[in-house]
């Protein structure tokens, strides 16, 4: 055998408050520890969103803030939030490349577009421990195989990749989306408030049973909407990160009128957009979407291996929120780059829980899901 290549993604590695929706520390380290007792070199490819940089709160003296001109500095200070509430798996991922030919390669998704500052990325290498076995990219595209995030795909998240930065007040800045710029700066109380909301698929029937919530969710998205348009270009005319992207009016209408709050699906756009070069990889690997998805078709495979972070399935005739499981991607290249490849599940066990108790005490109920999993929760 050549090589083996490990696909898993959207993580999504926060920084240990009531907005960090990961807490499979325990099963992720194992799987990763798992790995380094293989012969042959492996290359682990997190796809996307390993880490939630975006819903990482930055705290200064205490005091918790979610700023919109996202510098490096603010940057490494998540970063150093995020490896302090996750360092068993720092700790694995060190080992995995204290192995000489092992590599990781970070793509680079929607809630961590922090790894494009080098500073970032040079913090990263530094607490691993290692210089030249880390890369961070936008798609990995090896032996056939062809992995992206897959948030280009998505018209709301999709980001500028001619045009990662700004310029304000004298600093570098990220250029995110202004869907994304809205969540930071309008929706993060709500998300702290009510922390396993957000964890729970599909929202249409979750909204159905819970309509309170999607009442503020819509009031306050029609009132960012309205600002962003008629106020805030104005308040803050030289401030680049209250442009407001023109093309985004008739999309946001349509998610306000038909409650459509989800990621839309994207493998159709992925096809669409690619469809005269898919016969150059044998396999296609999309994360974004949480959601497992698999089909075949002229020897070309497109895989979603699903989410690592906390989610649910709500059950809308019984109510229960069912968790979900964990998978990763493993494919084995050989000669003349033959794949062989199976999707691996990964089991944890889990409390099935019941909507009606859990929203009257989400927090109650993020302490146990992550009790049960070993994770000091720190919220």
């Amino acid at each position: 055998m050549k090589k083996e290549i490990i696909v898993l993604g959207d993580i999504e590695m926060g920084g240990g408050t009531y907005t960090d929706d990961f807490i499979s520390d325990k099963a992720l380290s194992e799987v990763i520890l798992s790995l380094c007792k293989r012969k042959h070199p492996i290359d682990l490819v997190l796809n996307g969103d390993t880490f939630d940089f975006l819903k990482c709160p930055y705290i200064v003296n205490n005091r918790v803030t979610y700023p919109r001109h996202i510098s490096s500095d603010i940057s490494l200070a998540k970063l150093r939030l995020i490896h302090t509430a996750h360092s068993q798996v720092f700790d694995a991922l060190r080992r995995f490349v204290e192995k000489t030919g092992n590599q990781i390669f970070f793509i680079i998704g929607n809630h961590d577009p922090d790894l494009v500052h080098k500073e970032v990325q040079d913090g990263i290498k530094t607490i691993l421990s290692n210089q030249n076995s880390l890369f961070f990219i936008f798609h990995y595209n090896q032996h056939g195989v062809h992995v992206e995030h897959g948030h280009q795909y998505d018209f709301i998240n999709k980001v500028n990749l001619n045009h990662l930065f700004l310029r304000y007040d004298g600093k570098r800045i990220l250029n995110i989306p202004w869907v994304s710029l809205g969540l930071i700066s309008k929706f993060m109380d709500l998300k702290e408030e009510c922390p396993l909301l957000e964890r729970i698929t599909p929202r249409p029937a979750l909204f159905s049973h819970h309509k309170s919530v999607l009442k503020r969710i819509n009031l306050r998205i029609l009132k960012y909407f309205l600002k962003g348009v008629f106020y805030y270009p104005i308040r803050y005319f030289s401030d680049p990160t209250y442009t407001f992207p023109k093309e985004l009016v008739r999309e946001l209408y349509r998610r306000f009128k038909h409650v459509h709050w989800d990621v839309d699906e994207i493998v159709e756009v992925f096809k669409r957009k690619n469809k005269h070069t898919l016969s150059e990889n044998k396999m296609y690997v999309l994360g974004h979407v949480h959601k497992r998805h698999l089909e075949e078709k002229n020897n070309v495979a497109i895989i979603h291996p699903d989410t690592w972070r906390d989610e649910y399935h709500f059950d809308a005739k019984t109510r229960q929120l069912i968790p979900k499981e964990k998978r990763y991607l493993q494919i084995l290249v050989s000669g003349n780059d033959s794949l062989d490849w199976t999707l691996v599940d990964v089991p944890i066990t889990r409390s099935v829980f019941h909507f009606d108790d859990i929203i009257r005490d989400e927090k109650k109920f993020v302490r146990m899901a992550a009790a049960e999993e070993n994770y000091a929760f720190k919220g």
